[in-house]
């Protein structure tokens, strides 16, 4: 093998072992972006389980509230009826 064979060589070993430095350093630079993106996700999903629960209460409250609402309409139907049978037997 001559020198310049040998020489062309050498270079095309240090072009592989550059790109291969390259490719090391976009790895770790992806591995780090990977693992803020799976930190996001876990703010995410704790941000969504709470959102979730926040609903869960709050159709509670709005079921309660309905509720109370109906119980009230219907004691006041009852409240007048009574006071329209106070107003006939007073009234007569």
């Amino acid at each position: 093998m001559n020198l310049e064979h040998f020489q062309a060589l050498e270079d095309k070993i240090n072009q592989l072992l550059n790109h291969i430095i390259k490719l090391k350093e976009e790895k770790r630079e992806l591995a780090e972006s990977n693992r803020r993106l799976e930190d996001k996700i876990q703010e995410m999903q704790v941000d969504t389980d709470k959102l979730r629960d926040d609903n869960r209460k709050l159709k509670t409250m709005t079921d309660e509230a309905s509720t109370t609402i109906d119980n009230e309409k219907e004691i006041k139907s009852k409240v007048e009826a009574l006071l329209s049978k106070v107003d006939e037997v007073v009234g007569s």
